[in-house]
């Protein structure tokens, strides 16, 4: 059996699961392949392990004829043929639950900077050396007794409402499902409403939601449009469910308050339209970017495989 990683990582990191494998990764450490170099091996590849956004496309499923299991380290998969590869007789694995408290924690992180000013005040008193602050101040807005409003509430949605909620906000949702029993009442029994009423609604929307066709461009500028002018818009999911330009044009115009982005629409480029701009806060995709919450990652995504490869249907099989 020969598994092969898409980066050189660490063999600490999975020595315990490929104890029988014929391991194949890039010689540097930490670097990934190529696609070039990467189509030369999938020949041999019986597992192939994708490692943050790295791609499993069609024409590398069909360079490897003896594939059984596409492993992603990460909960995302739209870089990956899922499709194709079930088609294929391919398993699919990710770790869905792996980046729920990473990636909530990040969300509410994000949140409170944008909310609160926390970025503009450094970068403010770095550059001044002096403790300037207005007395009366309306550019910032605290998150206790305001409206929440969560775009998808899938696990680390469900996660960042239950943060918030403990913060003291409100929650509103939508999604395909409606929360009930202990899981809404542990938020406080919120209302599920309508796209539109949601984002016309709340004093900051959080994104979490796939990236796939239909919820590519969802936030679009008629959907920001019927945000309130003292909104902040979140995404940690996937930059490409916001359309960039019009979110540039929004927060130009003061048409919302603020914004904060831990996925971009063009990554892994941050373009100089969002780089110039003072209502928002960015961070480079890195919710999960600790060596501890990386290593947990693909462990689920390692024991997802492990278990296909008995023969068993693991929770994490797509």
């Amino acid at each position: 059996m020969t598994i092969v990683f898409s980066h050189n990582i660490p063999e600490e990191y999975y020595c315990e699961y490929t104890k029988d494998m014929k391991v194949i990764k890039p010689e540097t450490e930490l670097a990934s392949w190529s696609q070039d170099e990467i189509m030369q091996v999938l020949p041999e590849a019986d597992i192939l392990i994708t490692i943050m956004d790295y791609p499993a496309a069609r024409e590398m499923i069909d360079a490897a004829p003896n594939l059984k299991v596409i492993g992603n380290q990460g909960s995302g998969t739209d870089k990956i043929d899922v499709a194709y590869a079930k088609e294929k007789g391919i398993a699919v694995i990710n770790a869905p639950r792996a980046v729920i408290a990473a990636t909530s924690e990040m969300t509410i992180a994000l949140m409170m900077a944008a909310c609160r000013g926390v970025v503009r005040y450094d970068r403010n008193l770095r550059k001044s050396l002096v403790m300037e602050r207005p007395l009366y101040f309306d550019g910032d807005m605290t998150l206790y007794d305001k409206t929440l409003g969560v775009i998808g509430m899938g696990r680390i949605g469900y996660e960042v409402a239950r943060k918030a909620y403990g913060l003291g906000m409100k929650i509103i949702y939508t999604d395909l499902y409606e929360l009930s029993g202990e899981r809404a009442e542990v938020l406080g029994m919120p209302e599920k409403v309508s796209m539109e009423e949601l984002l016309s609604t709340a004093d900051v929307v959080t994104i979490h939601m796939p990236l796939m066709e239909s919820t590519y461009h969802l936030i679009d500028e008629e959907k920001l449009s019927l945000m309130k002018p003292t909104a902040y818009l979140i995404n940690a999911a996937r930059g490409p469910i916001v359309e960039e330009k019009a979110l540039v044009k929004a927060l130009r115009e003061h048409r919302i308050k603020g914004a904060a982005l831990d996925v971009h629409e063009f990554e892994p480029n941050l373009s100089e339209e969002v780089a110039e701009l003072d209502n928002i806060v960015v961070t480079p995709h890195c919710c999960t970017n600790l060596t501890s919450e990386r290593v947990k990652l693909l462990h689920e995504t390692l024991d997802g495989v492990t278990a296909v490869l008995r023969g068993e249907t693991p929770y994490n099989r797509l």
